[in-house]
């Protein structure tokens, strides 16, 4: 299967790109966690239940070592961590974390590395193993 996409014109006035045509992704269904259990247990010797008692500890751990400040390693799935989003203050004395700090996001960096300067058009550039094998599939354009 490829990723799908459409071609889409860029209808912001204000954009220095408007005008000019891009590429949207055309996302499938949604897979739910039930899926993902159900094709777990169909490609090895555990139940349903045996994935979703492992998947629910598995968030529960993740949630916790996050929430304590770490940086959650995935291997080759990624690195999560929790950063705080917050307003500026004109001086560290001023900032307060009741009034600056306005909410937590998660960060998500999938597995990669960095291809060396001896790598040609790709030197610098950051291969992601989440993209291994990916083919892409024109759908349409849209005005």
């Amino acid at each position: 299967m490829a990723i799908r996409y459409r071609i889409m014109r860029n209808n912001i006035l204000r954009d220095k790109n408007y005008g000019k045509y891009y590429a949207l992704t055309v996302k499938n269904s949604e897979v739910t966690l039930e899926d993902i259990e159900r094709e777990i247990q169909e490609n090895c010797s555990a139940k349903v239940s045996d994935v979703r008692l492992v998947m629910r500890e598995l968030f529960d751990t993740i949630r916790r070592m996050m929430q304590d400040g770490h940086v959650v390693n995935m291997g080759e799935l990624g690195k999560m961590y929790i950063a705080v989003t917050s307003t500026p203050a004109d001086t560290p004395e001023e900032f307060r974390t009741d009034r600056n700090i306005t909410g937590f996001r998660c960060a998500y960096t999938p597995c990669g590395h960095r291809y060396g300067s001896g790598a040609g058009e790709k030197s610098g550039k950051i291969h992601r193993l989440l993209t291994d094998g990916c083919k892409a599939k024109k759908l349409g354009i849209r005005n």
